[in-house]
């Protein structure tokens, strides 16, 4: 009998769940001006000479743990880090702002 409760219970979680979550989203959007400056300045950041720094920084350990154990994927992982760093803010910021304008 007490395992029914429980399975009814777990039943009704998973279908309210859903609910809470899009309720979550439909406001998530709204407000958050105090937020633009350090949006503002962690993006500058990262698209100026931290970026550059950041990603020559990957690019020259991903080449060193490459050479050290003979693999190329530890370069790859480098470079990928690289193209993220210095192009990720420009992609994240045209994905947020088309979003909030839809």
């Amino acid at each position: 009998m007490e395992r029914m409760s429980l399975k009814r219970i777990a039943a009704i979680a998973a279908m309210g769940a859903p609910v809470v979550a899009v309720t979550g989203a439909a406001v998530a959007g709204a407000g958050g001006a105090e937020f633009d400056t350090v949006a503002t300045q962690l993006t500058d950041w990262l698209e100026g000479g931290l970026g550059q720094v950041l990603a020559l920084a990957a690019l020259a350990v991903g080449l060193g743990i490459g050479v050290i154990q003979q693999s190329v994927m530890a370069v790859v992982v480098g470079v990928s880090m690289a193209i993220a760093v210095f192009y990720g803010p420009g992609v994240l910021t045209g994905i947020i702002t088309a979003a909030i304008g839809f």
